[in-house]
């Protein structure tokens, strides 16, 4: 069987990335080999579907290789023989997946040496705060984020190509993670299921079983490649998309938290306006006692004044 290998476009010089084979056989575009890579192309619909669909087709074509040959050599019943054959096959996807996410984070640890990154600066920052946003907007949690952080996301601008890369390895290595959790759970059921049965295994040895388990890891090494160039390529397709949204809903929040702070400052003034007119009225008040006062006691002198004058009067006439 040829040797397979994943490259990534520019860390080991290549123009492109795919899956690398050793054939050298060179055909046409969309999920086709050409010069040596398989490339997805501008495939539409759900990647987790498209995995799915791959993962159920080499799983069956495996199955039934080894089904086949079974059915020869042994009485173990068909649903056991699935459930032990599917055991082996998982054990084997999730060694190959651990050995393909073990080899992406070592490259992706390596980008920063790579483009010569200090750890201490700010493209190494924006790149932290743009996968800790990440996790929070994937979370439904952006508003988490400090008024600052939204405010330098909402104004980042293009990423850096270190700063993108890392991202591509970042959506890949967390979709392996998934599919290994997704694999290890399948595996805990079949073997529960195999426990709780009787089992009466009779297997025979020879030349027809073991080509049988040889076609079948084939038809899963093929599948496994498959799966992992389908994940670069949705990976490429969707960081800028997701990116653009994590950068448009970092400016809403950012919009969101300036209009809780105006309106804070405009219930302050209004508060304070308040409580000048409030003060304006008491002063207006106390002027107004005042006012009365001094009318009133000009008003008692007048009296008096009148009397004193009748008084004079009746003096003089007298």
């Amino acid at each position: 069987m040829a040797a397979v290998t994943i490259h990534l476009a520019g860390i080991n010089g290549n123009t492109g990335y795919g899956v690398y084979n050793a054939s050298g056989a060179e055909k046409g575009d969309n999920g086709q080999v050409k010069n040596g890579s398989v490339f997805l192309g501008n495939r539409k619909g759900d990647i987790s579907g498209m995995i799915e669909q791959k993962r159920a087709q080499a799983r069956k074509q495996a199955a039934k290789v080894l089904r086949d040959q079974f059915a020869n050599d042994s009485k173990i019943t068909d649903s056991m023989n699935e459930m032990r054959a599917r055991n082996g096959e998982i054990m084997k996807e999730l060694t190959d997946l651990s050995e393909q996410k073990k080899g992406f984070m070592e490259e992706r640890d390596a980008l920063q040496e790579k483009y010569g990154i200090d750890p201490d600066s700010q493209e190494q920052k924006d790149l932290e705060l743009l996968r800790k946003a990440n996790n929070y907007f994937k979370e439904g949690n952006l508003a988490i984020l400090s008024k600052d952080e939204l405010e330098r996301l909402a104004n980042m601008g293009e990423r850096t190509d270190y700063q993108q890369r890392s991202l591509e390895y970042d959506a890949v290595i967390g979709r392996i993670t998934a599919m290994e959790a997704e694999l290890d759970a399948e595996r805990v059921g079949n073997t529960s299921a195999i426990r709780a049965t009787k089992q009466a295994i009779l297997e025979q040895g020879g030349k027809g079983i073991r080509a049988a388990k040889e076609a079948a890891e084939s038809i899963l090494d093929a599948a496994s490649q498959s799966i992992i160039g389908m994940l670069w390529q949705d990976a490429r397709n969707h960081v800028d998309e997701e990116m653009e949204k994590l950068v448009e809903a970092a400016k809403e929040q950012a919009e969101k938290k300036e209009e809780q702070e105006e309106k804070l400052e405009e219930s302050k003034e209004e508060k304070e306006e308040q409580e000048e007119m409030t003060e304006a009225i008491r002063e207006t008040a106390s002027e107004q006692e005042k006012l009365q006062g001094e009318i009133k006691k000009i008003l008692a002198e007048a009296e008096l004044l009148a009397d004193d004058m009748k008084g004079l009067m009746v003096n003089d006439f007298m």
